[in-house]
């Protein structure tokens, strides 16, 4: 009973950070925009923690995929998914967000960078340490001292390393139904 309090305490942290991320620096009388809806969550796939949200997917392109396709996570969310090689001849099938959760690790590095002019370090799951994929950062404002990319940089998320929530609900409602009749 105590995983599963945790685990709604912390998805309630993860969702109040998400609402901060979008009305920081706006007072609340001067917002007059609509609410933002949450579109899914993207979690880990091997733990089911939350990654990042639907809502924070972006399109770049990187002129060093090897090939690159849109995919649908949702009804209304369409993002580019390129694939992309290292040096050791392994293939990812990555997607972009501005924001993603994952654990501090490693100084940046500027080799064998996917998106020229970007600095790179890895993005594990803080809660399994699964590889999510990476996180980039502009050169120019990638230090030591920090941890985590800026508003200027972003996150590569490795496609076959997550799954939406919605998936995993359908499928948790399917067994339901099933188990119903």
């Amino acid at each position: 009973m105590k995983c599963n309090q945790k685990h709604k305490l912390m998805r309630i942290s993860f969702i109040f950070l998400i609402v901060l991320l979008f009305v920081r620096g706006y007072p609340a009388e001067e917002n007059t925009e609509e609410e933002t809806v949450i579109e899914d969550f993207f979690i880990c796939r091997t733990c089911g923690n939350d990654v990042s949200v639907a809502n924070l997917a972006f399109d770049k392109y990187t002129p060093l995929a090897l090939s690159a396709t849109n995919h649908s996570f949702t009804e209304t969310r369409s993002v580019l998914i390129q694939e992309v090689q290292n040096p050791l001849g392994i293939r990812f099938h990555i997607f972009l967000v501005k924001q993603a959760s994952c654990a501090k690790v490693h100084p940046w590095t500027i080799k064998s960078t996917w998106f020229p002019g970007y600095a790179w370090k890895v993005c594990v799951c803080p809660k399994c340490h699964t590889l999510l994929g990476w996180m980039f950062e502009p050169v120019e404002s990638a230090t030591a001292e920090q941890s985590f990319p800026s508003e200027a940089g972003f996150y590569a998320i490795i496609f076959q390393n997550i799954i939406t929530e919605g998936f995993v609900n359908s499928l948790l409602m399917k067994e339901k139904a099933l188990r119903d009749n």
